[in-house]
C-alpha cells in the first residue's frame, strides 16, 4: 500500500505545474558567465530605423505587464512587442541596445532568444533579452556593440507556420538573469515582474535622451 501511494505521489509531481524555481535548472545549461568588457554608455533602439535615438521609430505591438493566455495562462508579459515603425528592408535585423556580451541563446523555433549582459557606468549589471528571433547571427560569450546584427525577425509569412503573430521582438530589459530564461513564461504575478525586470518602454525613453 505504502508503494502505491509513494508511486502515486511521484506521478502526481511529475505533472505540477512549473514554477521559477522549479524549472530554472534546465536551462542553466545555455547561460555563460561572460562578463562585458566595455560599460554600456550609450542606448540606442534594436532596429535599423531612420533614428535610433527615437522611441517614435518603433510601434508596441503589446505592453509590459499585460496578462497573457498564451502558453501558461495567467502568465504576466515580461516585455514590449516591437516593430520598427518603418523598416529600411523587407526582412528586419535585431540590434543590441548598448554594448555588451552574449551570455545566452537559448530555446529554439518560433521562440528563438539571445541574452546580452551589459555592465553600467555605477558598476551594475543588467540583462536585456531578444526574443522570436527567425535567424541568429551571434554565439556565447561574443562581446556585441550597437552595430553587431545580432539576428532578424520572422516575417509574417514565416510566422504563419506556427500558428500566431511571432513577426516582432519580445524585448525584455532584466534586473537579474538568476532564473537563466523561464521567468519570460513563468511570471505569474506583480512581485515576479518587479523582482526581476524594467519596464522596457520607460528604460528606453530614459537612456534615449542621454
Amino acid at each position: 500500500m505504502k508503494v502505491v501511494l509513494f508511486s502515486m505521489l511521484l506521478l502526481v509531481l511529475s505533472f505540477q505545474k512549473p514554477t521559477i524555481d522549479n524549472d530554472k535548472g534546465r536551462w542553466k545549461p545555455y547561460y555563460i558567465d561572460a562578463v562585458p568588457a566595455v560599460m554600456a554608455t550609450d542606448w540606442k533602439l534594436p532596429f535599423d530605423v531612420s533614428d535610433r535615438k527615437d522611441i517614435k521609430q518603433i510601434k508596441i505591438i503589446s505592453i509590459f505587464g499585460d496578462h497573457r493566455d498564451s502558453f501558461y495562462k495567467g502568465h504576466i508579459h515580461t516585455a514590449i512587442d516591437i516593430n520598427p515603425l518603418k523598416s529600411k528592408t523587407s526582412l528586419v535585423s535585431v540590434y543590441p541596445i548598448a554594448n555588451g556580451v552574449v551570455c545566452s541563446v537559448h530555446l529554439a523555433e518560433n521562440q528563438q532568444t539571445i541574452v546580452i549582459r551589459h555592465k553600467l557606468t555605477d558598476g551594475k549589471e543588467i540583462f536585456t533579452s531578444y526574443k522570436h528571433l527567425k535567424e541568429v547571427y551571434v554565439g556565447q560569450g561574443q562581446p556585441v556593440t550597437l552595430q553587431t546584427k545580432l539576428a532578424r525577425l520572422f516575417t509574417k509569412q514565416e510566422s504563419k507556420k506556427y500558428g500566431g503573430d511571432y513577426h516582432h521582438l519580445h524585448l525584455e530589459i532584466r534586473k537579474s538573469f538568476d532564473d537563466y530564461g523561464c521567468a519570460s513564461w513563468l511570471t505569474m504575478n506583480q512581485k515576479q515582474l518587479n523582482q526581476r525586470f524594467y519596464n522596457p518602454l520607460i528604460f528606453l525613453k530614459t537612456k534615449l535622451k542621454n
